[in-house]
């Protein structure tokens, strides 16, 4: 339940709620004509009141999904990392810094090997142990090369 400070409050409890429990705490601070909330993040302001929001885990799973797609990119072999971490514990990036590399090992005839992910259930907190466990080694091929070029000229056009 939300976190209530009722009128008539000072400046100093004002002051001290909205450090607490925004600042401290992030939670989003609703003021009313008797009061000030702040809410817990299942929550939302229906006709000045706190109400438990009935969307929101459909919300986070978008929230979720959103941001994984910013950092992973989808091709026919499965999800790619856009930034990954090599063995040393350098991060590279995927397309520019791996890409020519990997073209340049399969037409050498090599296997070049890769990691890729399985799609998540964005009903799941996205911890880094979770996505390790969606993780998947799969051999480059020559189609999932054009999909990797493709993914960069559509970053560089914002397709």
């Amino acid at each position: 339940m939300a976190y209530k400070l009722e009128k008539p409050y000072t400046d100093i409890q004002r002051a001290d709620f909205i450090v607490n429990y925004n600042h401290n705490q992030g939670l989003m601070i609703e003021e009313t004509e008797e009061a000030l909330y702040a809410l817990l993040p299942n929550e939302i302001m229906q006709n000045n009141q706190p109400v438990i929001n009935v969307n929101y885990e459909a919300e986070l799973a978008l929230e979720r999904e959103a941001e994984f797609e910013k950092e992973f990119f989808e091709t026919s072999l499965g999800w790619i990392r856009r930034s990954v971490n090599m063995k040393d514990g350098s991060k590279k990036d995927f397309l520019s810094d791996l890409l020519l590399q990997i073209k340049a090992g399969l037409e050498l005839g090599q296997n070049i090997e890769i990691v890729t992910y399985s799609t998540p259930d964005f009903s799941n907190d996205l911890t880094p142990e979770y996505l390790l466990a969606l993780q998947v080694k799969k051999n480059a091929t020559a189609e999932f090369v054009q999909e990797c070029l493709m993914q960069t000229v559509a970053d560089f056009y914002g397709g």
